[in-house]
């Protein structure tokens, strides 16, 4: 991943909860599971730390759904539906493909190249004013922050006076990754 851009990798990244998104039942259950496997695999200290921040929704979202959807009873749990719980099952799949998805990305970019590539992702709107700017400065800076309480040491940028991000030039496993995001979000979209 290192010879990617980190545009091309967030794109990636993108296209691909656009394309598990639009999935139901099955295949969408499939790609949540794969999804949290992989992170595992790949992230386990980022998943844990989201994992243990969102279990309030997780929770509620299965409560939600299902208890609280119409439909048939299961004898077994008293107020669950088969619908609602089938329900939560996919909204669960959905929040924890996005959530794997977003620690993958974390392990793979450093906060600065992250902010990197969302200012290249950004580019279009460089004429607003120098609004890609200040979000790239807003969201380093709260970035350093987290890690500043994740590891309880005080922020780089308390003292620095300058932004500084990488700069990676674009290359042909770039334009693939761009055709592979293209294709994603296009399986996403018709199928």
């Amino acid at each position: 991943m290192k010879s990617l851009h980190p545009a091309s990798v967030i794109l990636l990244g993108l296209a691909y909860l656009l394309a598990a998104s639009t999935r139901t039942e099955t295949p969408l259950l499939m790609l949540g599971g794969v999804s949290t496997a992989i992170a595992i695999v790949f992230s386990r200290a980022h998943l844990t730390r989201i994992l243990r921040r969102s279990r309030w929704l997780l929770l509620t979202m299965l409560l939600l759904f299902g208890w609280m959807t119409p439909g048939t009873a299961l004898p077994g749990l008293p107020g669950a539906t088969q619908e609602g719980l089938l329900l939560a099952a996919e909204s669960i799949a959905r929040l924890l493909t996005a959530i794997a998805t977003v620690s993958v990305l974390l392990a793979i970019l450093p906060p600065a190249t992250l902010v990197s590539g969302m200012r290249s992702l950004l580019a279009p709107l460089a004429g607003l004013g120098g609004f890609r700017d200040r979000l790239a400065v807003r969201l380093m800076l709260t970035l350093e922050a987290v890690e500043a309480t994740h590891f309880a040491h005080p922020p780089a940028s308390a003292t620095a006076t300058s932004l500084r991000l990488p700069v990676v030039p674009i290359g042909l496993a770039d334009h693939i990754a761009a055709l592979c995001s293209a294709g994603l979000m296009a399986y996403a979209v018709l199928a």
